[in-house]
């Protein structure tokens, strides 16, 4: 009893660790066995010119298996309808020297069988054979069968055979011409041979010179495959050949060099983004790591230095909040987060509103509005005033003391255009196109002292965007700017 127990509690004990073991065995094997299935899948993977190649070489070949079949089966068909006739035409001449005799003209008969390498056998009424233009017949009888000629297997041979019942002389002959289809079937079988033969040799020129053609075609993708492997991060400056081809492989290198254009640009963006977003930062930071060791020096007793070093720090700490700022803004906006928060509203209001704001900062220079009705707008009014915000900042940077900024609204073709019109500098004519690039300043020796980005109008014009609209610019050096924002009615 304590044997069984012990028997019982191994089995056990073998059953709960098999399933572990089998699963070690399996995954130390599969580890093992990898890198041979990754070298058979490597060395069964087919290439394009190998799968062109075996497909069009597999449907030619069918195609000259079908046109084969189809010769073979014709030429068959003609010699089989010929023999046939043979045999009845030999028949009816048979019927014709007997109804010219008395007896049976077995020398004809003969010569008959012997021209039209036929057997001809004419039994009497009880079937018994009364004569036979040859000794070595295939047919010890009366074969029963249609009167017509047709088709018989006999002894793992063919033959066309022809009854035909003649009246002679008072009785009833039965006649029967059958001939050995031998020579016509050696016909067929060289007919195939030559048939094969030619196949072959065609199907193998076709996969050579398919094969040939084919990999010439491709030579393009190896070409492409090697640009694109040369192709890294640190070099973007390299382009597909094209060639001077017009099929659909030119189609997809254009398609990849435009991509690459895209990718190029938005690389080159982001680092000048970077570098400018980091020259930006560096200055209020080195600004205020001056400031801090002067009062670490000589603020702790100096009031003047420690005031002049505060109001430093608190200045260059706001700008680079507003810089950052702008900065998270233009990220969010990069990756899609920028949402619209759409509402009806007044321009109007708006337009009052920031002149208003505009009027109790700044008193050295004539802010004027001139509003066309009450003209209602469905957009992110936040984000338009933010917008609009930038547009007047900028006229009153860029405008000397007392001169004018004027605010216009009106309609144009189901349009609302609101423009700040302002008399400063003016803007040079090459930098117009640049002016809303990130960080761009058309005046770089009046930036710093502007406290500018260059962020502002991007901004301005991103907003502006994604309400579906568009920035005008008009501007004269020494007479004056004018943008003009350009929205869609509700």
């Amino acid at each position: 009893m304590k044997l069984l127990s012990w028997l019982w509690l191994l089995l056990q004990f073998l059953l709960k660790i098999i399933p572990f073991l089998l699963r070690i065995i399996f995954s130390l094997v599969g580890k093992l066995l990898n890198p041979t299935f990754k070298k058979l899948k490597k060395l069964f993977r087919f290439s394009i010119t190998f799968k062109i190649t075996v497909v069009y070489s597999f449907i030619f070949a069918l195609l000259l298996l079908l046109s084969t079949a189809m010769i073979l089966i014709g030429f068959r068909f003609f010699l089989f309808q010929q023999v046939r006739q043979s045999m009845d035409m030999t028949s009816r001449i048979v019927e014709d020297y007997l109804h010219q005799s008395q007896e049976i003209p077995e020398t004809s008969l003969e010569e008959l069988a012997r021209r039209n390498g036929a057997v001809i056998i004419i039994f009497d009424n009880q079937r018994e054979s009364i004569y036979s233009s040859t000794s070595k017949t295939r047919i010890t009888g009366f074969w029963e069968g249609p009167s017509s000629p047709s088709l018989l297997r006999l002894e793992a041979r063919q033959i066309i055979l022809s009854n035909r019942q003649i009246l002679w002389k008072g009785q009833t002959l039965h006649l029967q011409v059958y001939k050995d289809l031998e020579r016509e079937n050696n016909y067929i079988g060289i007919l195939f041979v030559i048939l094969l033969i030619a196949n072959g040799t065609g199907i193998l020129v076709t996969t050579l010179i398919g094969s040939r053609v084919s990999r010439r075609m491709l030579s393009p993708i190896a070409k492409m495959t090697e640009t694109v492997k040369a192709i890294t991060i640190q070099d973007l400056d390299m382009r597909l050949d094209v060639g001077s081809s017009q099929d659909e492989l030119k189609d997809l290198a254009e398609t990849f060099n435009e991509m690459i254009d895209r990718i190029q640009s938005s690389y080159e963006q982001q680092n000048r983004f970077v570098s400018d977003a980091s020259h930006e930062l560096r200055t209020p930071i080195s600004v205020i790591q001056g400031y801090a060791s002067l009062m670490d020096r000589w603020g702790k007793n100096d009031r003047e230095v420690l005031e002049e070093s505060i109001s430093a720090i608190k200045g260059e700490s706001e700008n680079m909040k507003d810089l950052t700022e702008k900065l998270l803004f233009l990220a969010r906006n990069d990756k899609n987060l920028l949402k619209l928060e759409r509402e009806s509203f007044l321009l109007n209001e708006l337009i009052e509103e920031v002149a208003k704001e505009t009027r109790l900062i700044d008193t050295k220079h004539r802010i004027s509005t001139a509003l066309n009705g009450e003209i209602i707008l469905n957009a992110d009014r936040k984000l338009l005033k933010q917008a609009f915000r930038i547009l007047v900042d900028n006229s009153v940077k860029y405008t000397p003391e007392n001169g004018s900024i004027k605010i216009i609204s009106y309609i144009r073709k189901k349009q609302v255009i609101l423009e700040v019109a302002d008399t400063g500098v003016g803007i040079p004519k090459e930098d117009l196109p640049q002016i809303f690039n990130r960080f761009y300043r058309a005046d770089k020796s009046r930036a710093k002292e502007s406290g500018g980005h260059g962020l502002g109008l991007s901004i301005a014009k991103l907003i502006i965007d994604k309400h579906e609209g568009k920035i005008e610019v008009e501007s004269t050096l020494q007479v004056g700017t004018t943008v003009r924002m350009i929205l869609p009615m509700q």
